[in-house]
């Protein structure tokens, strides 16, 4: 038995893409939070273990789910989620790039924060996905609320509450995504084998 969900296992390479794509949403999420508890000025043993205790159980659980049990999240439209993630870096860069010339660092935070939150709700119209459009929402909500903020404030503020949304969707996405119990399974995993030429994002 143990032989056979070996080579289950092995049948599924396409599927560490997706499940790079979540972990990579999850060290996203990390570093936002080291951004906060920087402010709070603990031990960096002491953040790093808080942000381990929240990060690792959440990886495991996108491992699990996608390259364990096979259910990744499938992007229906693909051509809108290329998009969104090409804007994104765009985007991403040439504010690195203007509030260097300007001098002013300082508000990258904030601009990052409002151009990723943007981006998770086509990426969720793309994945039909309503988890990533709540947690672009929240992105947005908490960045312009660290704008009412002085510092340091607005960067604990900014930082945590971003890592919070981030962690909270993750959560609810591997709750939506567990397996059925058995006898109400109503899709078959031959039919999400169908969309191999799919691409995931987180």
């Amino acid at each position: 038995m143990e032989e056979r969900n070996m080579g289950n296992f092995l049948k599924r390479p396409r599927y560490w893409r997706y499940a790079l794509t979540d972990l990579g949403g999850l060290a996203f999420a990390a570093a936002w939070g080291m951004r906060g508890l920087a402010v709070l000025h603990w031990p960096l043993w002491i953040c790093s273990a808080l942000l381990a205790t929240i990060t690792l159980p959440l990886a495991w659980g996108f491992l699990t789910r996608d390259l364990g049990l096979g259910r990744p999240e499938f992007v229906i439209d693909r051509v809108l989620a290329a998009r969104t993630r090409r804007a994104r870096v765009i985007l991403l860069l040439a504010a690195g790039t203007g509030l260097s010339i300007l001098h002013r660092p300082d508000l990258m935070l904030l601009v990052a924060g409002l151009v990723i939150g943007a981006s998770y709700l086509p990426l969720g119209r793309a994945m039909r996905e309503p988890v990533h459009i709540r947690t672009g929402l929240a992105i947005l909500f908490v960045t312009v609320l660290s704008l009412a903020l002085p510092q340091p404030w607005h960067m604990l503020i900014a930082g945590l509450g971003t890592a919070t949304a981030c962690w909270l969707g993750a959560a609810l996405r591997l709750m939506r995504s567990l397996p059925n119990p058995v006898g109400h399974e109503t899709t078959p995993k031959t039919g999400r084998a169908e969309f191999s030429d799919t691409q995931a994002l987180s």
